[in-house]
């Protein structure tokens, strides 16, 4: 669906707990996630913690929606 959204223009980040399989279905801008149950956070951390997690993941996401990509990346770390 990611590439579809992309062919129109939009660009799109999938956050994923299975980054290599969103890069072999050709999605462009691809940041990992957590476990498959919480992509986007581990609530087995204490709520600030969980928080500071969510947020880094989904800065992350952004800051990959800007960068200029020429096919499948992986937007892993700080």
């Amino acid at each position: 669906m990611s590439k579809e959204i992309e062919r129109l223009g939009v660009p799109v980040t999938v956050i994923s707990a299975l980054p290599p399989l969103a890069m072999q279905a050709g999605a462009n801008r691809v940041v990992p996630g957590v476990k498959i149950e919480h992509v986007c956070g581990d609530p087995s951390l204490s709520p600030a913690a969980d928080r500071a997690l969510r947020r880094r993941i989904v800065e992350r996401a952004l800051r990959a929606l800007a960068a200029d990509v020429q096919g499948p990346t992986l937007f892993d770390g700080a």
